[in-house]
């Protein structure tokens, strides 16, 4: 009895050892020097010697790398196709330097001359592909590259097309999804063949063409549409290889357990787990179909959505992507629903355990989902091939908010409040030259300001900005040692209430500025009559700020816990906190103290003072178009913040 799969039908390639690999590094070091040193005797060009040079070293260290790392077959398997690469630019690796004569010296140095410009491109390969693995610390689990638009993500996938053509594939964000309708089965190694080319082909859409003659795109559209035929086609023909050779095996009387999977079989089971309403099948063995499940009719596969042609297109580039090879997708998420996303990566990444994933993608939702992936970020480009990648480091801020703010290009400002909130966008306004990101609470400003300027490497650095009021002032002045400063409002909003800044409102509304007067008065008699709930609330919060800011002491016997409990409530004033905070709202409503009634008064609904004495339903909006749009404004609202924010908003 036999137990069969598709792996008997068809060839598959050796996986190579760390002990083979070793033995042909050291074989191509000596061929290496050897054909230096013929090229030395044969004074061919001083570039072409140095070329030799730098070959030597590239092996010398990837024979360090292995010897030193226990690294998967995936990094082997690309090292040996380097190597033979290499090799098969140097024409005279089986000579010896004796047996080169005198009078064929000039007919050597011509042939090894002209292997020059082909062996720098080589050598360049060679020493990219080491340096972006180093990079990489030759991690031998998925890769996640995070990267803002500009960042070079694409670029990095067409050189890692170039560089990897025979141990990686790579999944370009662009795709013209046209699928063809078969007259019959291919040849499969005319069709295999194909495949290998095409993988290796850019399809970045970063070309162009002349108009010159009537030129026009169509070659270029033709060979992106041709792709999704050529990864069809070779589906169907292996296929077709695999079960006649099944079918031969159970003629001549063979007993088989069971009937060979094929990677088309694979890539139908696939979608068909994704995609819930319909079923893909290949029934007449040439061309696919799709089937409705409400009411069984059939209809041609071209007919799919953009979201269906998709998810086939990525389960057939992944399931003939070489063995122990690598994966680059860039933009992997294009297209996808959210819905299918993370589960079609993560089933792909299952029936591919041989290779190694590289996603180059912005992102930072699908980033996370990739949760045993490591996380790198580009943090740079140089055109044409030189990118800083730096590992996404250990922090205490969540991961998805840390490969958000790694892209930035501007400092960062952390804020309290919610994502959309007034706060987010009064800060947007005023500065324009950070990145405002909002973290809820202040203790989230300070602990993620602090943890961000901790991390290596980065080009930016963060500030905070967090409500005055819970806080003493030592410990204020203390926290702008470490860039989070505190301003004189008890919120944002309370910024419109600023004299000046009510007067350019009231002169767009062609309203008398006399109207602010009114508004100052309205704003001291809502604080008198809400003075109870204020001082309330003011204490309330006060409590909460402590409890979440301090703690008890450990204790190691129960009179040590009591004790430290009993220190820690002593610290909670409540009668003092409140009768302190009733005698200050009391004095600013006494000496009518409008600057320090907005750095006190927690009253969103003091729009409604606006609204009434400006005679509109609107106020927010207007102020927020105010700030926007006069520029004399956002100069007004900035005075309220320290001068050393101002100063990093703009840096001299």
């Amino acid at each position: 009895m036999y137990i069969l799969d598709s792996a008997y039908y068809l060839n598959t390639k050796e996986v190579i050892t760390k002990e083979l690999i070793l033995q042909e590094i050291q074989q191509a070091l000596s061929k290496a020097k050897l054909h230096r040193d013929i090229s030395i005797a044969c004074n061919v060009y001083q570039w072409i010697i140095n070329l030799h040079e730098e070959l030597i070293k590239v092996f010398e260290d990837i024979e360090t790398i292995i010897l030193e790392k226990e690294l998967s077959g995936n990094y082997l398997n690309q090292f040996s196709n380097d190597i033979k690469k290499s090799l098969a630019l140097l024409p005279y690796i089986n000579f010896t330097l004796e047996g080169i004569h005198q009078d064929s010296k000039i007919a050597v140095k011509d042939t090894i001359d002209t292997q020059g410009i082909p062996l720098e491109k080589q050598v360049k390969s060679l020493k990219f592909n080491l340096d972006f693995f180093r990079k990489l610390n030759f991690f031998n689990d998925n890769i996640v590259a995070i990267g803002a638009n500009g960042s070079g993500k694409t670029t990095l996938s067409n050189v890692l097309k170039r560089y990897l053509p025979n141990t990686g594939v790579v999944i370009s964000a662009q795709k013209v999804l046209i699928i063809p309708t078969f007259s019959g089965v291919s040849n499969f190694n005319n069709t295999n063949q194909k495949l290998q080319n095409s993988q290796g082909t850019d399809k970045s859409l970063k070309v162009t063409y002349s108009t010159e003659n009537n030129g026009s795109s169509y070659n270029i559209l033709s060979q992106l549409g041709g792709e999704f035929q050529i990864l069809l086609d070779n589906l169907l023909a292996q296929r077709s290889v695999i079960r006649n050779r099944f079918f031969d095996t159970l003629k001549n009387g063979q007993i088989i357990e069971n009937v060979p999977v094929t990677k088309l079989d694979k890539a139908l089971t696939i979608w068909n787990s994704l995609i819930q309403h319909r079923i893909l099948e290949c029934n007449d063995g040439i061309n696919i179909t799709l089937k409705t499940i409400t009411d069984g009719k059939d209809y041609p596969a071209h007919q799919m959505s953009d979201g269906e042609k998709v998810t086939l297109y990525l389960i057939a580039h992944v399931l003939q992507a070489p063995s122990l090879g690598f994966i680059i997708s860039d933009e992997p998420e294009m297209y996808l629903h959210k819905s299918i996303l993370n589960k079609l990566w993560d089933t792909l990444e299952q029936e591919r355990q041989d290779c190694i994933f590289v996603y180059l993608t912005h992102d930072l939702d699908f980033a996370a989902s990739r949760t045993t992936a490591k996380k790198v970020w580009i943090k740079s480009f140089t055109h044409p091939d030189t990118w800083e990648i730096e590992n996404i480091p250990n922090n205490d801020m969540p991961e998805s908010l840390l490969m958000e703010l790694l892209g930035s290009r501007k400092a960062i400002l952390f804020c309290e409040g919610k994502k959309g909130s007034i706060d987010e966008k009064v800060y947007n306004l005023l500065f324009p030259n950070l990145t405002v990101t909002p973290v809820d609470s202040c203790f989230s400003v300070m602990n993620y300001t602090k943890a961000f300027n901790k991390l290596p490497n980065v080009t930016v650095k963060a500030v905070g900005i967090i409500d005055s009021d819970y806080h003493g002032a030592e410990r204020l002045i203390a926290l702008e040692d470490e860039n989070i400063f505190s301003f004189g409002m008890a919120e944002p909003e309370n910024l419109f209430f600023d004299e000046s800044f009510l007067k350019t409102m009231a002169n767009q509304l062609m309203i008398d500025d006399a109207v602010v007067n009114q508004i100052k008065l309205d704003c001291f008699s809502l604080l008198r009559k809400e003075t109870e709930l204020q001082v309330a609330n003011y204490v309330s919060a006060k409590i909460n700020y402590y409890f979440k800011d301090s703690h008890v002491s450990k204790g190691n016997t129960l009179a040590t816990l009591n004790q430290n409990y009993s220190n820690f409530t002593n610290e909670i004033h409540i009668q003092k906190w409140y009768d302190e905070r009733l005698e200050e709202i009391n004095e600013v409503i006494n000496n009518q103290n409008y600057s320090k009634l907005l750095a006190i008064f927690n009253n969103k609904g003091l729009k409604a003072v606006g609204n009434k004495n400006l005679k509109i339903t609107d106020f927010t909006d207007k102020a927020i178009k105010n700030l926007q749009f006069n520029n004399d404004t956002p100069a007004m609202l900035r005075a309220y913040f320290p001068k050393k924010l101002i100063d990093i908003h703009f840096p001299e």
